[in-house]
Formats: structure tokens, sequence, C-alpha cells
């Protein structure tokens, strides 16, 4: 995903008659000043997941105010025209400050559901006068700060598709207009702008980001949109261009952003891929990130002064082979044998594969490490028409197992404390369950775990502002 506002100079007759190029004209006798544009090639940054924003190339720190170390869920951050500060947005809706910015209220909140995607700042935006606005799943678009309502945006009640958001650089605090981008590649006007022509569709949601540019010609709207394999297609007659990155059939392009210096009808920008990664387009200089985080599907978004982007994290995650000198940790959501059906049932394996991971895990800890998820979901007898293991199943060539329904801690314990391998099964908030594999004691009421589900998640603790984490029901150990 990737959303981006390109800044440009806007000549317009002040109120004194006078051609400026950073003033708007809302009223008689009324001017509001326009941020002086900057070379965002020296304000980028990028987004993880747990809300840390890294400058790349020679771009300064941005100071932030929000952290989520255990939950992936900072989706999206967009800077002011000036690059001095922005927001960064979480999944629930929350805006929250970097560097120049004042504190905003985005005027939406939804604590059971992850349904904001992505935010845009207003090319009129600065730290004195904060405007943008908020993209709802659905398509909504919410506007924060000063930023006035919009009109005519694309509507998908619960279809979930709406993947970026980007408004025209002479949109103006009385008339705002741009586009959102569905998954499919559709590019929807509204508040007025006019209709995109030529751009790429596809069958499957694979459209990721969009970007305007400054057409030559001035016929039509000029731009380029990503798909998921870091695809740059243009639209309105814009100039093809050369990527410097591509992964095919691979969800892996995450962000797009235009050079706001590019020469003119050259254009060029800069692709960040999940695992950090910025990527050079066009005429746009190679440039190094600060951070990245290989094998992983962490960073969420990359804007420059004048732009925003974010994602969301992938269903799917590559290939995970870690292992400790307790075991191998297995992924459910690892590509190897996440689309694997659980014995005889449609479900795979990345849906309701927690319980059958552990059960690798502990495998594996016992020295049968040619044993892995796929191996245990061949195995149909195990598992009834919906998926669920038998108890019969659960045990290791070797060991006996013992299940205990709601155990207290102490039991637990004891058997952490004595060595033994202890799966754990979970009531979640949002009413669904999950297990873990408790692998030793950490400290006096904690845990290590092997956690199926989220990434890389090997001798974490079990303690922690976790999505995953509830009241035990079940426990599980093998001695």
């Amino acid at each position: 995903l990737g959303l981006v506002i390109l800044t440009s100079t806007l000549l317009v007759l002040s109120n004194l008659g006078v051609r400026s190029p950073h003033s708007l004209l809302v009223g008689v006798g009324a001017a509001v000043s326009r941020p002086l544009p900057v070379d965002n090639q020296t304000h980028l940054y990028v987004l993880d997941g747990w809300g840390g924003v890294h400058p790349v190339g020679a771009s300064h720190p941005l100071a932030t105010s929000a952290s989520w170390p255990t939950r992936d869920i900072a989706y999206s951050l967009a800077l002011f025209p000036d690059g001095s500060g922005g927001y960064v947005m979480d999944g629930w809706g929350g805006l929250h400050p970097m560097g120049s910015a004042p504190a905003v209220d985005s005027h939406v909140y939804w604590p059971g559901w992850i349904g904001a995607r992505e935010i845009v700042m207003a090319p009129w935006s600065s730290s004195l006068n904060p405007a943008g606005y908020l993209l709802d799943a659905d398509g909504g678009i919410h506007p924060f700060g000063g930023a006035t309502a919009v009109t005519g945006n694309a509507i998908w009640q619960g279809k979930g598709i709406a993947r970026a958001l980007v408004l025209t650089p002479d949109s103006t605090a009385q008339s705002v207009t741009g586009y959102t981008l569905d998954g499919f590649g559709g590019v929807h006007p509204f508040g007025g702008a006019r209709p995109v022509v030529g751009a790429a569709h596809w069958s499957d949601d694979v459209a990721r980001g969009i970007v305007l540019t400054d057409g030559l010609n001035g016929l039509f709207v000029q731009g380029y949109t990503l798909d998921y394999s870091g695809g740059i297609h243009p639209f309105g007659g814009a100039p093809a261009v050369q990527r410097s990155a591509l992964w095919p059939n691979q969800d892996m392009a995450d962000s797009l952003v235009a050079w706001t210096e590019a020469p003119p009808g050259s254009p060029g920008g800069w692709v960040l891929d999940r695992h950090g990664d910025v990527r050079a387009w066009g005429s746009a200089p190679a440039l190094a990130p600060s951070q990245t985080w290989p094998g992983w599907d962490i960073a969420r978004g990359l804007a420059g002064a004048g732009s925003g982007g974010g994602s969301t994290e992938r269903t799917i995650l590559e290939a995970q082979p870690i292992s400790d000198g307790w075991g191998t940790y297995y992924n459910q959501r690892d590509a190897r044998w996440a689309s694997s059906s659980v014995g005889a049932a449609t479900y795979p394996v990345w849906q309701i594969g927690c319980l059958l991971s552990d059960l690798a895990m502990v495998y594996s800890h016992f020295g049968f490490r040619s044993v892995s998820p796929a191996t245990i979901a061949a195995h149909t007898e195990w598992f009834n028409g919906n998926g669920a293991i038998f108890n019969s199943a659960l045990k290791v060539p070797g060991h006996t197992s013992v299940i205990v329904e709601n155990p207290g801690l102490a039991w637990i314990q004891a058997q952490v404390s004595a060595g033994h391998p202890v799966v754990v099964g979970m009531n979640l908030p949002t009413g669904s369950t999950h297990f873990v594999t408790l692998t030793g004691l950490n400290g006096p009421s904690d845990f290590w775990t092997d956690d199926p589900w989220e990434q890389n998640a090997m001798h974490v603790t079990f303690s922690g502002d976790w999505f995953d984490r509830g009241p035990i029901y079940e426990a599980i150990a093998f001695i």
C-alpha cells in the first residue's frame, strides 16, 4: 500500500494581486500560507509495525510519541509538505504526532475493528495548521485537524478493499479533490477530480499504492500505481519508468513515493519493500535506509515531505527456518505449509494450525527434527472433519502427555521447571482461541514462549501486550 500526496508549487493570485508560489486564495482579503515544498529525498522515512520511524539517506531523525513493542499495529505515516513532522496512524484510527506536529484527534476509533488503512496530509498543512485525511478499509475518508469533509468518494461497505488515497496538489481547504485506489487497481475520483484513464487493473487484490505526477500535456491526470510484486504502472499518458526491484508473484512491494524534485518529464521516486529496503525508480537517486529487517514483514510505510504511505501485515509469511537449543521454531503462517489443508478439512494451516504447529515444535524438542506442521496436517486420521485435532494425537513417541483443563499457575510452573514442554490454550478477547508452547521459566511468574502466529516468535515472553494472549483454559504437558 502506499499513500502519497505530491507537493508542487501552485501559482495563484494573492489578495495583493501579486503572483505568489505559496499562498492560496480563500476569500476576499484572506490568504492562507502554503508551506514551502522541500526535496523529499532528504525528508524520507520508513515506518515499522511497532511504531518506529527510521530516516532514509540524509534525512534527519524525527522524534516519535508512540510505540507498540509487541504489537504490529502501526500502519501508516504521513508528513507535512515541509518535512518537519507528521503523524503515525495505528490500525484502530489513532494518530500519534512526530517531529514538530501537535496532537490532533482523528475523530474515529475502532477498538473492535482494525479498519484504518492510511493517512495523508493536506497540501496546505503545517505544524501550525495541521490538516489531513484518514482512509478506512471500506473507502471512508475522514478529515482531521483543519481539514474539511470530502464528497463523492467510493465506498465498499464490508469489503475492506480500499488500498490508498492521494490528494491532488492543487487541493485547497475549500476544494479538496483526489483519488482512492482499490485493491484491484481501480482509481476512483472524489471532490470533482477528473477521471483517470489507462490505469492498470487486476483480477486479484494486488494494488498497493498510487502517486500523481506533473503531466506535460495537461490533458490527462498522470501518475502511477504500484502492484504487490513491485510493478509500477503508468496512467494518463505518464511515461514508462525503470524499476530497480521486482518480485514476481510475491507480495513484497509495500509503499510508493514520488520524488518531488524529479526533472520535468522524467518522474521518479522510491518503493518500500516489506523488509525495509528502499528501491529507487525512474529518475530518483538511490538512497540507503537506516534500518532493515531481513526475513520480517514489518516495514509498514514510506513517506517523504508532503506524502504518506502504509500497509498491513501479510497473512502468509516467508519461510522462517529458525531454531535454538530447545528445538525448531514453526510458524503456522510459514509459506511452506500455510495453505496446506488440516487433515480432511477445508481449513488451511495458517487459519487453524496453531496447535498442530506447537505439536511439531514439541516433536523437534524431543529430536524428531523431520516432523513439521505439514507432516502433522497430512495425518487425516488425527483430525475431525472441522480440523480439530483428537486428544489421542497429542503425543510424541517415547513420551507421555498430560492434559489438564483450567490448570493453575503453580501446576504449569512445576511442569516447565521440570523441563517438560507445555502447550497452553487461551481464550482470546476476540472470542477465538490460540495455543502457544512454553519452553522455560522467565522469572517467578512468566515463561519463555514459542508462538506459532507472531512472526519469528521464538523464545519470546509470554507476558506483554500481545494480540494473541488471554486466560489459559487448557494445558498439555509432554513428559
